[in-house]
């Protein structure tokens, strides 16, 4: 049998494509085993009568202290507007004063929920992350994850528990800057949660 250079370009064709078809079969699992178990609440009470629920995945030992984490990440990360009016719009109503050290006010969304998920397979543990309201009714965490519900249950990927920079200190949004990003919560997909 003789190969001729066709043959031969097929036969590596073939293998290209075999190849590439299983990184991309790869690349599907690893988004599927980036996915967090999570729970979303309302407030630290809603996650405690959960957990006393027989088969629940946390304690409310874990409740409160990823209560304590996601309350401290919203102080560091919280947005923050130079305005009360543009707070209010961004957030519907739920924002309160801030004092600054060396004078001055800034404005910052009420903290009106929290999810946890569920971070055992990545050996983290359990991880937390607040919400705040945002202008189109859903909620966000300070880095921009954006779910439809402060209640309820689901998965979300690991990244949704990340960390936003800190806020505290950092010049605060204004209707310019609010324009020109699209305002908090603006561009990021929306996730449904089933209770």
């Amino acid at each position: 049998m003789t190969i001729t250079r066709t043959d031969t370009r097929r036969k590596r064709s073939r293998a290209a494509n075999v190849a590439l078809m299983g990184a991309a079969a790869f690349a599907l699992a690893a988004c599927e085993d980036d996915a967090v178990e999570t729970s979303v609440f309302p407030d630290l009470e809603s996650c405690v009568s959960a957990a006393e629920q027989q088969g629940s995945w946390y304690t409310q030992a874990e409740c409160e202290s990823a209560f304590a984490e996601a309350t401290a990440a919203h102080d560091e990360q919280a947005p923050r507007y130079d305005s009360q009016a543009l707070c209010e719009e961004e957030h519907n109503g739920d924002c309160i004063v801030e004092e600054r050290a060396g004078g001055g006010s800034v404005f910052l969304p009420l903290m009106t929920g929290y999810l946890i998920g569920n971070m055992m397979a990545q050996n983290r543990g359990i991880a937390a992350q607040p919400l705040v309201n945002t202008k189109s009714g859903s909620f966000a965490t300070p880095a921009g994850t954006v779910i439809n519900t402060n209640r309820g249950a689901g998965n979300l990927r690991s990244t949704s528990f990340r960390s936003a920079p800190s806020t505290k200190t950092a010049a605060p949004m204004t209707r310019a800057t609010v324009r020109s990003t699209g305002g908090f919560g603006g561009t990021a997909a929306g996730r449904t949660f089933g209770g």
